[in-house]
């Protein structure tokens, strides 16, 4: 009986260990797929020759997959874009950033161009970003498949509280924008750079008065509340890194094909110098 209980209690084991689990899918997929082409290459040219075109073929393959997934932004993915808070500062007037401690605001609004507060996308974003750091509903947990997803609070977010409760405790009053325009040249609404300049959008949010809700159950039309200071916070655009790690994959891929494609280079060059001089032919295996 106990060895027809160990194959179940193994599998239940693997079942339950997602980290031995993967392991062991892992490196069962090297060794059937690029294991089996070694092995097939091996038998035939020798075990160092074999060993030379089996890399070659993988890392020509993964260099050329690599550079796939950079162009189409699939495979293996970085950090994508989004809006970073980066200060939060509190004004009894509008357009009076002097409080803010970055270097952009002094010369606010002097060159920041102002924005719709209906219909701009860039506000939009921005504004989502302030939502998720300006209130505590933005910044409970979010649930994932596994449970809720707890992430360690950023330098400012200890720095700057959560001030209101629900992103409809406040309206947007105002916005504007800074950087992120010097593009070299666009083709149909796509933007090429050399360098990207720093991206700010000052968000200004002002509390609403406490309205009740109507009989037939309709929210009222938010009103700012004059008497109240205006809070601005101040997002910056992280480009993330989408398609940094399908560019390392290629390049790295493309060193080591290079370096194995050297190396049977130099050995047919050998060979055909011996064969050349009339001295017999090395085994391969």
């Amino acid at each position: 009986m106990p060895h027809l209980l160990l194959p179940h209690l193994l599998m239940g084991a693997l079942s339950w260990d997602p980290q031995i689990r993967g392991m062991l899918i892992l490196i069962t997929a090297i060794a059937i797929l690029p294991g089996s082409v070694y092995l097939l290459l091996a038998t035939n040219v020798g075990a160092r020759l074999g060993f030379l075109l089996a890399v070659a073929g993988l890392s020509g393959w993964m260099m050329l997959l690599g550079v796939t997934w950079a162009f189409y932004g699939q495979g293996i993915k970085g950090r994508d874009p989004s809006w970073k808070v980066r200060e939060v500062i509190h004004t009894r007037a509008p357009e009076d950033l002097s409080g803010g401690t970055l270097k952009t605001l002094d010369d606010f609004p002097t060159g920041w161009n102002k924005l719709p507060t209906s219909g701009s996308a860039i506000l939009g974003d921005a504004q989502a970003a302030a939502d998720n750091f300006i209130t505590k509903s933005g910044r409970k947990p979010k649930i994932g498949p596994e449970g809720p997803i707890i992430k360690d609070p950023t330098a400012e977010m200890l720095r700057f509280p959560a001030e209101f409760s629900e992103s409809s405790d406040y309206v947007v009053t105002a916005g504007y924008n800074k950087g992120g325009d010097n593009e070299l040249f666009t083709i149909n609404r796509h933007k090429f750079y050399f360098l990207h300049s720093a991206h700010y959008v000052a968000v200004e949010l002002r509390p609403v008065f406490a309205q009740p809700v109507s009989a037939d159950g309709v929210p009222p039309k938010p009103i700012p509340d004059t008497t109240k200071q205006l809070t601005t916070v101040i997002v910056e655009r992280d480009l993330g890194s989408v398609r940094f790690p399908q560019v390392m994959m290629a390049i790295a891929s493309g060193i080591i094909f290079a370096v194995t494609c050297h190396a049977l280079h130099r050995r047919d060059k050998q060979l055909m110098a011996i064969r050349t001089a009339g001295r017999p032919t090395p085994a391969t295996a």
